[in-house]
């Protein structure tokens, strides 16, 4: 008889789980409490207290070359950055061709989770979760845990003490939906991540003035990166991630500071360049440029009908306070003492595992914050976790694990602002390597660089599409290195819905050409000249 795993959620991390399960011989039950998979990116039309929640005209910031599961492509004809509906489709094609559902229960949410009496010697766990069509309490034992609920369902409220006064309205990005019912009011947005500068500038078509206020400022960058390419698609690469941070952070800043100067549009952090996460916006400096968004310092307090910011400025006559502050995550189902969270910081093993559990039947799924796309990490955290489950792969003991996780959070308060938004980053390549490094599945690219040199070349200078961790080792694809290889054609396809003209560069270069023309018959000429002058003129002319 198989072993049980039970997986707390059935979104983007929940779904990987139970595949990762049903691919090492562990029989996976998911309970989701929503009414449909997806987690976050089932949309709702009204957001509910303790879910996760979309506004209606998000799209993902990474392209889907890079964000797919790694056996499984997003459809061809899909667009690079893809509106919710598009991903939500994905993850219906990725549960059916997989056959996930039928071991997923919805309407289901877990209410505890703690350890069998005999945890010590077989690192069960009892489960009890709640059916939320009767409200009846069931119990369950399983062998495993993947918890997979998660990291924003909690918003961060700031404490502003004055925001009481305040006689408007206020909410939480969370709650947004659409500009209906925010037409020509004034707004005042607070913070300045992805999605406050999103609700901010879809509100500033609408409103009569949208202002952002930000303790930090921040970079912003655009999904549409060089020569058009989507920007991730030129970021993350082996080669660029190969080379010498400290001499490369210039050129980053160079690239990052191109199109505008940060500093004049109110940007410019108050951290060091590379020292916190970017913002993706395609629109924020435009908006900013027209005049319909204006930055400012972050809120000292609030008024009856306004704002005063901390460099003394004030801002009169607001409507509405939008705060997109973020989210923290907690465990409510799990006791505090076997998963460790001090602060907005969580005591686990690579993000993955808690440092002092033993055994280690209990893995966390999705508590990460990549520098790149995101399905991909937590796809390979499922891979790893099943197979330490299956008993294929093996954990350090926990004093190691606890000297792993120190270090981590000396790195992290060494290299980042002290915030909550800055606790679970990772580098993308680096952290795929790593784990992929304990499955066993990691490119070996010296002997991809002898045994298949074109191969070798896509994987080092191209993307890193999540196919390059299914080109051997355990879980290999045959449709890896196809897909790889094949990677740019799948990134124009979509927008490849007319023919482009032929006479694109006809006649692009005629300046130049007319110009070195023109500097080739001056110089033979002077050439010319000079040969007769040398050899004296009445050779050439005189009469014998």
């Amino acid at each position: 008889m198989s072993k049980r795993c039970c997986v707390v959620g059935a979104g983007v991390s929940g779904l990987a789980a139970v595949k990762q399960c049903l691919d090492e011989g562990i029989e996976p039950v998911s309970y989701e409490k929503d009414v449909d998979i997806g987690g976050l990116w089932h949309y709702r039309e009204e957001s509910k207290e303790g879910d996760p929640s979309l506004y209606n005209s998000c799209s993902i910031n990474t392209s889907k070359g890079l964000t797919c599961y790694s056996d499984f492509l997003i459809p061809k004809d899909f667009p690079n950055f893809m509106h919710h509906t598009h991903f939500k489709r994905y993850l219906d094609m990725y549960a059916d061709h997989f056959g996930l559902r039928k071991h997923i229960i919805l309407r289901t949410e877990v209410v505890k989770i703690e350890k069998s009496d005999d945890f010590d010697e077989t690192g069960r766990w009892i489960v009890t979760y709640k059916n939320l069509m009767n409200n009846k309490l069931q119990r369950e034992v399983f062998d495993f845990v993947m918890v997979c609920n998660g990291h924003l369902h909690e918003p961060i409220k700031p404490d502003f003490p004055s925001l009481k006064d305040f006689k408007g309205q206020v909410i939480h990005t969370r709650d947004f939906k659409d500009f209906k019912g925010y037409e020509n009011k004034r707004i005042l947005v607070v913070g300045i991540g992805n999605s406050a500068a999103d609700v901010a500038c879809e509100l500033s078509r609408h409103a009569k003035h949208v202002m952002i206020s930000t303790r930090r400022g921040t970079y912003c960058i655009q999904r549409a990166g060089e020569f058009g390419s989507p920007y991730d698609q030129v970021a993350i690469t082996r080669f660029r991630q190969a080379l010498p941070h400290s001499l490369m952070r210039p050129v980053h800043f160079h690239k990052i500071n191109y199109r505008y100067c940060h500093a004049n549009y109110g940007l410019s952090p108050n951290f060091r360049f590379e020292g916190g996460q970017v913002t993706i916006s395609d629109d924020l400096p435009n908006r900013i440029l027209i005049g319909a968004i204006s930055i400012h310092e972050n809120v000292e307090r609030f008024t009856e009908t306004g704002v005063i910011f901390e460099d003394g400025s004030k801002a009169e006559d607001i409507d509405v306070v939008i705060l997109g502050t973020g989210y923290k995550y907690s465990f409510p189902f799990l006791d505090d003492s076997i998963v460790k969270v001090e602060g907005h910081f969580s005591y686990l093993y690579k993000l993955v595992f808690p440092v002092d559990l033993k055994p280690c039947s209990l893995a966390v799924i999705g508590l990460v914050q990549p520098f790149g796309p995101l399905p991909p990490v937590l796809e390979m955290q499922a891979r790893w976790a099943a197979r330490v489950f299956a008993e294929t792969c093996t954990l350090p003991p926990p004093r190691k694990r606890q000297e792993v996780v120190k270090k981590w959070r000396d790195y992290l308060r060494k290299t980042y602002v002290d915030s909550p938004r800055y606790s679970l980053q990772i580098y993308f390549i680096k952290y795929m390597d790593e784990l992929a490094g304990f499955i066993g599945c990691r490119p070996r690219l010296w002997k991809l660089l002898f045994e298949n040199p074109k191969l070798w070349y896509h994987v080092v200078f191209g993307p890193s599409s999540p196919q390059q961790w299914r080109l051997e080792g355990p879980g290999k694809w045959e449709g890896a290195e196809e897909s790889i290889l094949r990677l740019e054609e799948y990134l124009w396809y979509p927008m490849q819905t007319r023919k482009s003209g032929s006479g694109e560069r006809v006649g692009l270069y005629d300046g130049w050409i007319h110009l070195f023309r023109n500097i080739a018959i001056l110089v033979l000429f002077v050439i010319f000249f000079c040969f007769i002058i040398s050899n004296g003129y009445h050779t050439y002319f005189m009469p014998l």
